[in-house]
């Protein structure tokens, strides 16, 4: 029996934590609500794990495929559910957390902070904040397979939103499934998309997909890390930015995967694989009249940092005419245009 009153999340001791657990089967729509709040904001902050994470994800990865939860009102949780767990399982893959292991006397140190509600005393100590951060993520590795288990099983759930849920976790996990081709070929597009995302994260072959007849299915396959020296998936790539509008179309509901816009994952794909970057001009070009000032890291500034100086001028000139982009008082598209040695003036780039 765990006891979460010994273990911390993002908002101190987790003596909360049990409550919210048991919502999830027992309570009211706005206890479910509640439950689900709290395990992306107390228990997986903003993807960092706490003390209380590893244990509160065991006992919802043993919820997820519970019978008492297998109605279709509580679809879309399970689906939530899955994508938290995959969230915690992505926690466990950081790389090595360099802090020493809890001799007894800090584990009584530790405890005795936590009982008396003296976080500070945890992280005002960078050594012993660095070994319970460490313990965290060991914990979250350690709880793993157990995720994976539970997404496997997801997989035959009866709702195409926690099926793709469940692909991503798997994903997440780095576990391998024989399952997904065959759940893939007979998917509707939003799922087969979900799907053939974690096929390339796990480095399966993806390359029947670039002849889909789903625009956005084809885009996923060709994001496979393994085809990214393939011409038709770079081109494929190409193709779907040159009408970037069209992309926010795609889906009804966007894999779980694509935690902001579907084009992000795109421009980068792009940039990182064409050589020939006047290549990109096209896109760029098509990206312009939609962008938004506050995707200036994500999207249209990583173009315009990537264009050789011809295609440049001519994408400067596009990005004038778009009024939103330009505010003086913005960091995030001064810097962009630094990066790219160029001065973030409208009317320079108006007569670039």
């Amino acid at each position: 029996m765990v006891d979460f009153g010994l273990l911390l999340h993002a908002y101190g001791r987790a003596t909360d934590t049990p409550g919210h657990l048991a919502a999830l089967v027992d309570g009211d729509v706005e206890a479910k609500r509640a439950a689900q709040q709290h395990l992306w904001g107390a228990i997986i902050h903003q993807g960092t794990p706490w003390l209380a994470t590893p244990p509160a994800a065991l006992a919802v990865a043993e919820l997820v495929n519970d019978p008492r939860l297998a109605g279709a009102e509580d679809a879309e949780m399970r689906a939530n559910l899955l994508r938290f767990l995959g969230a915690v399982a992505t926690a466990g893959r950081v790389t090595e957390v360099d802090a020493e292991e809890l001799t007894p006397a800090r584990e009584a140190e530790l405890r005795a902070a936590i009982e008396d509600d003296e976080d500070d005393v945890i992280y005002g100590d960078e050594a012993l904040g660095n070994a319970v951060y460490k313990r965290a993520v060991d914990g979250c590795r350690e709880v793993t397979p157990a995720i994976a288990a539970a997404a496997r099983s997801a997989l035959g759930d009866g709702d195409a939103r926690v099926r793709a849920s469940a692909a991503a976790t798997i994903g997440a996990c780095g576990a391998q499934s024989d399952q997904l081709a065959g759940l893939a070929a007979k998917a509707e597009p939003d799922e087969r998309a979900a799907i053939v995302l974690t096929m390339a994260e796990l480095g399966q072959d993806t390359r029947p997909f670039l002849t889909d007849p789903h625009p956005g299915v084809r885009a996923c396959a060709a994001l496979a890390p393994a085809l990214a020296d393939d011409e038709a998936a770079t081109a494929e790539i190409l193709a779907a930015l040159a009408d970037p509008a069209a992309i926010e179309t795609w889906f009804g509901t966007t894999p779980p995967q694509f935690s902001m816009h579907v084009r992000f994952p795109l421009v980068a794909a792009a940039v990182e694989r064409v050589r020939d970057k006047a290549r990109l001009l096209p896109a760029a070009l098509a990206l312009a009249p939609i962008a938004s000032i506050s995707t200036a890291r994500s999207d249209w500034g990583v173009l315009l940092r990537a264009l050789p100086e011809a295609e440049q001028r001519q994408y400067l000139r596009a990005l004038a005419r778009n009024e939103e982009l330009w505010d003086p008082t913005n960091g995030s598209a001064g810097l962009v245009f630094q990066e790219a040695g160029l001065p973030y003036d409208r009317a320079a780039s108006q007569s670039a």
